[in-house]
């Protein structure tokens, strides 16, 4: 079945509060799934083998199944039209690996499954029913805000959840190869744990070529690492009295954050061993008053200019004031703060927050992130080259007459594209390149609101769930014209990556002039540039990572697996 494109929007940008000259004009375009104004709300988009993926529903909301489009006129095709009977089966967590698309789907009698695609009704199969008869073996990922699986050594790991227990499980592919890696539960009840950082919840992080995660038993929570075999999964360290959480690697040692009974929480590092595991950062001092609490309860962690950057609440002894949660960066071995943005007393010689949610992105060698300067609840767009002087406000909430949310934020035609509440927006990082995109009144443009669950690059395109009264929430598309008047276009480019996987040395070959190449993890995390055609990757720990090349104005994004 094919669904064919049912209108083509054009939109000269226009917004009301900015007084500013428009300079980039940006077509929208919607694929009507779920024909009329129901609206077939994608979700869960994701590039791979050259079209889009995603979930969307037809005829009722209970029917959500799986799509792809090629990013052009002809439309979107359903990919596994009878998985279920023809009913919906929800397909969530879509995951590239080893050349197929990974997900789980809710089918009846069989619960939430793991299954893969080639893209053909043939080709999507049942990987294997973990828990038998109607129960979940995989869990629910609805508001798409966890990855469920995390690839390590050539196989793909996850929460596996049997009758009995919930367990460390792996796959290969094959319905022998999806097994039991360790049942934590023996003498006390215990399941592998989500971690979060930046709002994304994951299993876990390759490091030393082992895989380290989260236990949690009933309300405390132990480090974990393993080589994929039940021998080789160990305890490195126990105990804590919180979840573990911010699990990253950085400057070759695994930081994380967790509290024990005398420091509260606090940062911590980890060699991978027992006496290697210990507390790196005690920011918040323990010798205050009780009723102030221990810890400086540290988040947000991401690595910018060989930084390590995060928020956290701390003290200032001088003027004997708790401050709220700022701006911090380590080196890995000393911390400091780079600036006490909101310095109002919210009383009892507490100062407000700067940082709440800072949603940290990297663009144009600075990194941006949203604060506020005092307590009235509104964020500006804020930058820092990690010092104090260097940590300015951009554009505050009063020059866009809203609070920034700056969720989502990628980066399209040298411009950043992000969601505020249900709407749409971009900015190159300056007031008068910071514009609203979408129109609920309908005046300056016929997509009202961004639903925000994804916003992704594809096709040369922004792609997202968009609303319109013609056709409901459907898979929407925008194009910035003017990218065929700022050099060259990816329009029939061709990049190989080799090896891949690789060791030691990327090579880039292209047949096309590229300025720079930045290397990502999969949270988002700058890891090294280059503007050289190959990249020496030895450092990086075995795992997948993220690759951009630009050329003038475009993004080219890959990936590639480090072994």
């Amino acid at each position: 079945m094919s669904i064919l494109i049912k209108y083509k929007l054009q939109l000269l940008c226009v917004f009301i509060g900015i007084t500013q000259t428009i300079n980039a004009q940006y077509n929208f375009e919607q694929i009507d799934v779920w024909s009329g104004s129901n609206g077939g709300s994608a979700k869960f988009l994701t590039e791979y083998n050259g079209e889009l993926y995603f979930q969307a529903a037809e005829l009722t909301p209970s029917f959500r199944k799986l799509y792809k489009t090629n990013g052009t006129m002809s439309g979107a095709l359903q990919v596994a039209t009878n998985l279920n009977g023809g009913a919906g089966y929800s397909p969530e967590s879509l995951t590239v690996f080893n050349g197929e698309l990974y997900f789980t789907a809710q089918v009846s009698g069989l619960g939430i499954e793991l299954y893969k695609t080639n893209g053909t009704e043939m080709g999507t199969v049942l990987i294997k029913d973990i828990r038998t008869g109607g129960s979940n073996g995989l869990d629910q990922n609805s508001n798409n805000d966890k990855q469920l699986f995390i690839e390590y050594n050539g196989e793909l790991y996850f929460r596996g959840s049997t009758n009995s227990s919930i367990e460390l499980w792996k796959t290969d592919g094959t319905e022998t190869g999806t097994v039991s890696v360790q049942n934590f539960e023996g003498t006390q009840t215990g399941a592998p744990a989500y971690v979060s950082n930046n709002d994304i919840e994951y299993l876990g992080v390759v490091f030393n070529n082992e895989l380290f995660f989260s236990v949690n038993r009933s309300g405390t929570f132990e480090l974990w690492k393993s080589d994929g075999t039940t021998a080789g999964t160990e305890l490195v360290k126990g105990s804590f009295t919180d979840p573990i959480n911010n699990l990253i690697v950085f400057d070759n040692t695994l930081f994380f954050t967790t509290a024990e009974n005398a420091t509260g929480n606090e940062i911590w590092s980890s060699d991978g061993t027992t006496s290697g595991t210990q507390i790196q950062h005690d920011i918040f001092p323990n010798n205050l008053n009780p009723a102030l609490g221990l810890g400086s309860s540290p988040s947000d962690f991401f690595i910018f200019d060989n930084s390590l950057f995060f928020s956290a609440r701390g003290y200032d002894d001088l003027n004997n004031t708790i401050i709220g949660r700022e701006l911090y960066k380590s080196d890995g071995t000393n911390w400091e703060l780079v600036k006490n943005i909101n310095i109002t007393d919210s009383g009892s010689s507490v100062e407000g927050s700067g940082l709440n949610s800072p949603k940290f992105k990297a663009f144009q060698n600075e990194l941006l992130f949203i604060a506020n300067d005092d307590n009235d609840g509104q964020y500006g767009l804020w930058k820092t080259d990690g010092t104090e002087s260097g940590t300015v406000e951009l554009i505050s909430e009063f020059d866009t007459a809203e609070s920034f949310q700056f969720r989502k934020a990628i980066e399209y035609n040298g411009n950043l594209f992000y969601f505020n509440f249900q709407d749409l927006w971009v900015t190159d990082g300056t007031l008068s390149g910071t514009e609203e995109l979408t129109d609920i009144t309908g005046a300056n443009s016929t997509i009202l609101l961004a639903q925000t669950g994804e916003l992704i690059m594809f096709d040369n395109k922004l792609w997202f769930d968009g609303l319109s009264n013609a056709n409901g929430s459907e898979l929407t598309s925008l194009t910035d014209t003017t990218l065929s008047q700022n050099g060259t276009s990816f329009s029939g480019s061709k990049v190989k990556l080799y090896p891949n996987p690789v060791s030691h040395e990327l090579h880039i070959d292209s047949n096309f002039d590229f300025d720079s190449i930045t290397v990502y993890s999969l949270l988002g995390h700058v890891l090294l540039t280059s503007s050289e055609s190959k990249i020496n990757v030895a450092h990086l720990n075995a795992g997948q990572y993220i690759i951009k090349i630009k050329s003038y104005d475009q993004i080219k994004t890959l990936k590639f697996i480090k072994y």
